[in-house]
């Protein structure tokens, strides 16, 4: 059973979110993780601009300043995406983490796209999954001497919600590592909720889809990549998940991604979730909207599995919030399957089964 630190936010001042964040970091032990010399990344996401509930800048600086007590020489970095965005580049992504305040003035330290410029910049690492036989680490996150994964929880149409297992699967790939994650996708467009807006135009890696004489988007299949991109961002879900077997594929490849990243430093990940602002999409919207549930804490852990865990089992015992995308909703069987009717413990029983961490935890409250 591995412990799980949570802190709430209620503040004062006396003891404000700052003071928390220092005193958890203290509490979960991360100190005794990093060394002096070392170079921490500190894996974060810097939000695609129009979207503003991803982790601020401020909250980062914190982390920062901790890390630099310590002697280390921390930096702070997340990867190109996979769609045509903000983000999907490193000079587009630094001006786009910029817009959002991710600047060394406001963070202390250097920002860092750890895939490179293109993407391209990554390293392949061996491993013995199901679904994998080796995997793509973008450099940086492999070059580094310890991990801190800073996440903000919120939810997500292919995974229930998105945590750090997603972060890290996600977010230490590059652009080619996620479109394999991605291959079990097989969206096609429902025409009658099609109103053309062409978002999924704009954003389709594949260039695949295509407005009809009709004004309906149509996805050539024969183009398609299964990034899943059109399916998360379609304002309108005109565009369904359609799995060519179901979710449990692409829950598995995640967790396999993860173990083969995680492997290349035993010991030396430190996982920061932070409960707030818990909207229904991920943060790679260029909108967010409502929080589901209020805001809750902050949970620090070294296993990946454990925080996942406890953050789902908090937000599910919280009360939805009035006006919220779940809050019309029938209930089912809890908030995060209100919101999406995806199995999401499946991901974490498959983490656990492959030997990532735990679905057990101790619950330590500061």
């Amino acid at each position: 059973m591995s412990d799980v630190y949570f802190t709430d936010f209620r503040t004062s001042g006396k003891d404000n979110v700052f003071s928390k964040i220092k005193k958890i970091f203290m509490k979960a032990g991360f100190n005794s993780g990093i060394n002096e010399n070392e170079l921490i990344a500190i894996k974060t996401h810097f939000g695609e601009y129009g979207n503003i509930a991803y982790i601020p800048a401020q909250i980062i600086r914190i982390l920062v300043d901790i890390i630099n007590e310590s002697g280390a020489k921390p930096f702070i970095t997340d990867t190109n995406t996979l769609y045509m965005g903000n983000r999907n580049n490193a000079v587009s992504h630094l001006k786009n983490a910029s817009m959002n305040g991710f600047v060394m003035e406001v963070t202390g330290a250097p920002i860092i796209i750890a895939d490179g410029l293109r993407g391209n910049d990554y390293r392949v690492q061996s491993m013995n999954g199901k679904h994998y036989k080796e995997i793509k680490i973008a450099s940086a996150i492999y070059d580094s001497d310890a991990v801190f994964v800073t996440s903000h929880v919120k939810g997500h149409e292919l995974y229930g919600f998105g945590g750090a297992l997603k972060n890290i699967a996600m977010g230490c790939t590059s652009p080619s590592g996620k479109q394999t994650i991605h291959s079990d996708l097989q969206p096609k467009v429902k025409e009658g909720k099609c109103n053309a807006c062409s978002l999924c135009i704009e954003r389709c890696p594949a260039s695949a889809i295509s407005l009809t004489k009709n004004k309906k988007a149509l996805i050539d299949q024969k183009k398609c990549i299964s990034c899943g991109e059109c399916t998360c961002l379609c304002p309108n879900d005109a565009i369904p998940v359609n799995w060519k077997t179901d979710h449990k594929e692409l829950h598995e490849r995640t967790a396999e991604v993860v173990k083969g990243i995680i492997d290349t430093k035993q010991d030396r990940w430190m996982f920061l979730n932070f409960l707030m602002n818990v909207t229904p999409e991920c943060d790679c919207y260029f909108w967010n909207d409502s929080p589901i549930v209020p805001d809750i804490g902050i949970l620090a852990s070294n296993d990946p599995v454990s925080i996942d865990r406890a953050s789902a089992d908090l937000i599910n015992k919280a009360s939805p919030m009035e006006g919220s995308k779940i809050w019309d909703r029938k209930p089912a069987k809890d908030n995060l399957r209100t919101l999406y009717d995806i199995d999401w413990e499946y991901l974490l029983r498959y983490a656990e089964e492959i030997g990532i961490g735990e679905n057990s935890y101790n619950l330590i409250t500061l």
